[in-house]
């Protein structure tokens, strides 16, 4: 707070008025001025002023009595000097204070689940021993008091309060304060700060590769969407399973709020059947939301040449690229056994909107689209690895698509 407001919050309720008074007054008036009040009053300016420098003043303190008689003066800002001033001629003396000398903890940054002491150190600034109640609040769901007894005059005791979990992510308000009925001085009585709970939170949002159906004898390599849902940069460990006879991981680094595609080893169906498929990733640290780590489906591996099968008999097939790997531009196919709205669009590895190739009906049968090698904005892409996803109705597929120019 404005340190003339902080006097008056502390001495006034002993008898003491703060009024700032223009530096540019005389003493005369300055006199005239204090003895129209039954109580001190401080003359203030609270730092060097450049106004006053530039108008030939010298920045001074002034303490002045009810009698206009000065009690202090000072070049610049002595806080500790005038108070000791101030204090001399109180019509009502100061007798107990304490308060929080600092905020120990938690402080700064801690990750999600991570168990703190909250601590600070109080101090008795006047010549009685005291017994006191001390509260730490952390957010909304954190309330607790001691008691402190027995604290001598002119000494710093260390108070520790029953452990906290921090759990909810973001920027919490921590204040410390004591709680002393007789109480002079207010101004010190409350410590606060803002701690930051990092929260590491890894979800995977969607199983993109392989679909509900493929063909015995085509390789395909899994592709996964993840997130990053936490506050923090993470590392995610990804597993990906097809009943008993294929497993790969890897590990993909997120920042907070980023999404991206792992793309697995390749998986070449040798059977036919239906097969489970789970998809698991999990933090480097301890990942405070479960519930979205993992993701499950079933394949169904048919011979070479099929289609996928929809219910209502509607049928789609996205072929992919002509061209692949692709040089200038690639031409990407596509069939529709009826009309239906059909959205088509590039991604970058990390999950970024790259291009939207097409966005509305279509009628039944082959379709293809050129994609240029450039993104909304004109730009060429470059070399490199890319998804086309295509939804038509509630098919959607995958293709992955690479460029060398």
């Amino acid at each position: 707070m404005p340190r003339l407001h902080a006097f008056q919050v502390d001495y006034g309720p002993h008898g003491f008025t703060s009024i700032p008074v223009n530096l540019s007054d005389n003493w005369d008036v300055i006199k005239a001025y204090a003895r129209q009040y039954a109580s001190l009053y401080l003359k203030d300016n609270g730092t060097f002023w450049s106004v006053y420098a530039q108008n030939g003043y010298v920045p001074l303190n002034y303490v002045i009595d009810t009698a206009g008689i000065i009690r202090y003066v000072a070049e610049g800002w002595n806080e500790n000097a005038v108070r000791q001033v101030i204090e001399q001629y109180l019509p009502d003396p100061i007798q107990h204070d304490v308060g929080v000398a600092r905020l120990m903890a938690p402080t700064g940054s801690l990750d999600s689940g991570t168990v703190a002491t909250p601590a600070c150190s109080l101090r008795n600034y006047r010549s009685y021993a005291e017994t006191y109640p001390v509260r730490m609040r952390i957010g909304a769901d954190y309330d607790t008091t001691v008691t402190v007894t027995n604290h001598q005059p002119g000494t710093t005791v260390y108070v520790q309060f029953p452990q906290w979990t921090a759990l909810a992510r973001g920027s919490i308000a921590v204040a410390c304060s004591t709680e002393l009925a007789t109480d002079d001085i207010s101004s010190n009585d409350v410590a606060r700060t803002t701690l930051t709970v990092n929260v590491d939170d890894i979800a995977v949002t969607a199983i993109l590769v392989p679909l509900d159906t493929v063909e015995m004898g085509r390789g395909y390599a899994p592709a996964v969407e993840i997130r990053n849902l936490g506050t923090v940069a993470d590392m995610a460990r990804v597993r990906f399973y097809i009943s008993d006879f294929y497993f790969d991981s890897v590990r993909v680094a997120l920042q907070p709020g980023k999404t991206d595609t792992a793309v697995l080893a390749t998986w070449t169906p040798a059977q036919l059947g239906t097969f489970p498929v789970r998809c698991t990733v999990a933090t480097l640290k301890t990942d405070l939301v479960t519930g979205n780590n993992e993701l499950s489906k079933s394949v169904y591996v048919g011979p070479a040449g099929i289609e996928e099968q929809l219910p209502g008999n509607a049928r789609f097939t996205l072929f992919g690229s002509s061209q692949n790997p692709a040089r200038r531009q690639a031409t990407i196919r596509y069939s529709l056994a009826q009309e239906s709205p059909v959205d088509l669009r590039i991604y970058s590895t990390t999950g970024e909107l790259v291009r939207v190739l097409e966005s509305g009906f279509r009628e039944p049968g082959l379709h293809q689209v050129v994609w240029d090698g450039r993104d909304e904005f004109g730009r060429p892409v470059g070399r490199g690895t890319w998804f086309c996803r295509m939804t038509a109705g509630a098919y959607q597929a995958v293709s992955k698509l690479t460029t060398i120019e």
